[in-house]
Parts: structure tokens; sequence; C-alpha cells
């Protein structure tokens, strides 16, 4: 079966252990220049009436097995003869950083070849996908909602929200030293630039409110407007030194969390896979299972979670068959079948990673 295309279909529940909380990239209060955590929202028909809800994103479930995997590749470098750069652990854990283009560059270029070569070399990478690199994940990993709607859950805490690196710093023993010196030192030109233009946005503001005023200030408007461009251009200078543009420092004001005890409905569903790529797969499963834990704030014992899943497999676009359960619980993971494709994934997923320079079994 090593030459054939995968196809898993996982259905079922994730239950919260303790309270869960997460970051999306969108947040519905703001107090000041710090923001309200808040969760998700949506609309779910239960019982023939359309409710809203919180849910779990899937964005936020994907975040935690592709980091969890990724940090273990980085440690298993870290024992052999070539340790990861921050860049080449950005690609394997978020799919790269794709900065703001400049004008003029063509984006319907594509190199097919070199994608399909990351996807061989980088089985983590082509599960998950990479924006930098336009490639689409095989794992398709969608929102886990609450069976009994939540609506308004309570507001907890305060709190930073930041990079891998800032939350995890024993990550640098990972990385190559060089390259990692090199990267705080960009990450910290970034960090400036995002606060002058916060500086910059304030003034225009100022300014625009300055003129809607019956008799405007020229003497204000013409000050407020030079230190606006003064600071536009220092963001803009900051961030061509840093090579890019990242949102890696963000206040928060609190945040909201789903409660212990919700159960939540979840599926997700591998597709176009290779033996590989499952096996790594049920590695990221594994790690994840092993930590127990997803979402946000770990030191307020948050994010603890068991989950089970009826699995349906096809071959080479077959019909799907049942494959078993799989079962998360107590920092393990398992398979109640014998189907022998998955049987054989997870346990080659137990000799993963190596040290061979990349993260390719």
């Amino acid at each position: 079966m090593s030459g054939s295309t995968l196809d898993l279909e996982m259905t079922g529940t994730i239950t919260a252990e303790s309270d869960i909380s997460v970051s999306p990239p969108d947040h519905s209060e703001k107090r000041g220049r710090s923001t309200v955590m808040t969760l998700p929202r949506k609309s779910v028909w239960r019982g023939g009436n359309l409710v809203t809800t919180v849910y779990l994103p899937g964005s936020s479930l994907r975040g935690a097995l592709r980091n969890t995997a990724s940090r273990a590749v980085a440690a298993v470098r870290a024992t052999g003869t070539s340790r990861m750069t921050p860049d080449a652990f950005l690609l394997l854990a978020k799919g790269g950083i794709k900065d703001r283009k400049e004008a003029g560059t063509d984006e319907r270029v594509v190199n097919y070849a070199a994608m399909e070569t990351l996807r061989r070399e980088q089985p983590i990478v082509s599960l998950f996908g990479a924006m930098a690199e336009k490639i689409a994940g095989r794992w398709q990993i969608g929102d886990a909602v609450p069976r009994e709607p939540l609506e308004n859950p309570n507001h907890k805490g305060r709190g930073v929200r930041s990079h891998p690196f800032q939350r995890q710093p024993d990550l640098a023993a990972f990385m190559d030293a060089a390259e990692y010196e090199s990267f705080l030192g960009k990450d910290a030109k970034r960090v400036e630039a995002n606060v002058a233009e916060d500086d910059a946005e304030n003034l225009e503001r100022r300014i625009s409110a300055e003129r809607r005023k019956q008799e405007p200030s020229p003497d204000d408007i013409q000050q407020w407007e030079d230190k606006r461009k003064q600071l536009t251009e220092k963001a803009k200078t900051l961030r061509e030194a840093a090579g890019g543009v990242v949102n890696i420092q963000q206040l928060l004001g609190g945040w909201e969390a789903i409660p212990a005890g919700t159960e939540m409905d979840h599926r997700m569903r591998i597709r176009g896979a290779n033996a590989t790529e499952l096996a790594w797969a049920f590695f990221a499963l594994r790690r994840l299972a092993r930590e127990g834990r997803i979402g946000a704030h770990e030191s307020a014992g948050e994010g603890y979670f068991r989950a089970e899943y009826t699995l349906r497999l096809a071959v080479d676009d077959g019909d799907f068959q049942t494959a078993g359960t799989l079962h998360i619980a107590d920092r393990e993971l398992r398979i109640d079948d014998d189907c022998s494709i998955l049987t054989t994934a997870l346990e080659q997923s137990k000799t993963l990673p190596n040290d061979t320079g990349g993260a390719s079994a």
C-alpha cells in the first residue's frame, strides 16, 4: 500500500476536561491598545431553529497538531548535525512567513516541481500546507461546535499573545545560534515597526477629527501630518530591515473560555495522502495526545481535553470502509481495530521524527 492514495475520514467528539480558550485573528472588543481575546461565534441549526454559539476553530486545532509535531522535529534535529533555523521552523510550524509583496510582483508564477519536492521532503508541510509556498494542506480540520449552543461564556483574566519563541524560549536550544540571534534582531525591528504604525494610525484619526471641526487648526494638522509621515516612513524602513511583516505581539485585555464538560462535535479528513504522510498525521495526533491540551493559557491550567473519532478509510479513490475508533485520553492515542493500513501507519509514527536532516521519514 506504500504507493496508494489514502483518504481518512474522522468524525467524533471533543470533550473539554478543563476550560478551553483560543486566540482567533478577529476580536469583538478592544480596550485602549489591548484586545479582549473573544471566542468566535457562528450560527447553527438546533431543533429547527437558528441559534448562535461559540466554537473551537479548526485553525486552533490545526495549530495545536502542527506546532507540537514541529517542536519534536526541531528537538531531534538539535541532536544531529544540522540544527534548524528559525525560518525553517516557522515553515514547518506556521507555513512560513508571507510578507507584503512589492509592487509589480507576479504571484501567478508557480513552480509545481518545487512544490512536489517540498511535499516529499517535508510531510508536515504537505499535511498542513504552506501559504508562503502556495501549498494546500491535505489535512482538512473542521470547527469543533458545542452540541448544546453556548452564546455567552465567562470572561477571564488578562494576557499577551506572542510568537512561538516568546511562549517557549527553550526552543532557542534547538536552533542554529547565529541564525537565532539574527532572527531576534529582526524580531525587535518588527515590534518597533508595529508600534510606529499604531502611532501613525492614531495621528491619522486625530487629524481627521480636527478637520471635521468648524474651525480646525491648520498648524496642529500640519504638525500631526508631519509626525505621521515620519512614523510611517520609520515603520517602512524597519520592516525592510527586518525582511517582512509579522504580527508577533498583542496585548490582551482578557479572554473567554469554553467551560469544562462541554461536548463538541468535530470532523477531520485527510485527502490524497501517501503512507508516509499518514504516519506523520498519526505522529502529530500522538504528540497532541501526549500534550493533552489545546488552545491558550497553559499557565492557567486551561485546554485539557479528550476525544473520540469514528474512522472511515478509502484507498485509491475506492469506497469508504469502517476502520475502527480513535481514542485520545489519558495522554495516549489508541485505535480499536485491526485495519492493517492504519496499524502500520500508527506503528511507523512511533519511529518519527528522525535526525536525517529534515522532517521526512
